[in-house]
């Protein structure tokens, strides 16, 4: 029996968190916080799936992170074709907010390396959250 190609689209529901997409477009990356019991979120909610309040407020993620964990996909799944290598990612520590990207950079990621976030468009157009190696600049040099 030979095998059948399947598309599957998914819409977000993203009236609530609009924001979030809006600002990857200008470089800025957010996160929520519940205003009312203070859980964090990364992506963003629209709602605390802790105490059921919609009362979140949006935090700017920026800076230094840390690299906690990272995989590398050789196997480009469906909806991808348009990667065309092996492509990382990762998720990174920016204070109290995990933060998941894609990695950059032709060396596989370091446990522990420091990272910078930025966004960019991918090739069809999309803004995503991509990961850098911090290099130190001259003043922070030891």
């Amino acid at each position: 029996m030979e095998g059948r190609e399947l598309t599957f689209r998914h819409k977000l529901p993203k009236t609530k968190i609009e924001r979030y997409w809006k600002e990857l477009e200008n470089n800025t990356i957010l996160a929520t916080r519940c205003s009312r019991c203070g859980e964090k979120y990364y992506p963003p909610q629209a709602d605390c799936s802790v105490c059921y309040s919609d009362d979140m407020e949006w935090v700017e993620i920026r800076g230094e992170g840390t690299l906690e964990s990272f995989t590398q996909q050789h196997v480009i799944p469906q909806g991808f074709t348009f990667v065309s290598k092996p492509y990382t990612i990762a998720i990174a520590r920016f204070g109290e907010y995990r933060v998941m990207g894609w990695y950059e950079g032709d060396e596989l990621p370091k446990i522990g390396e420091k990272v910078e976030a930025y966004t960019a468009k991918d090739e069809t157009g999309i803004s995503k959250v991509y990961f850098r190696r911090r290099t130190l600049k001259a003043e922070e040099s030891p």
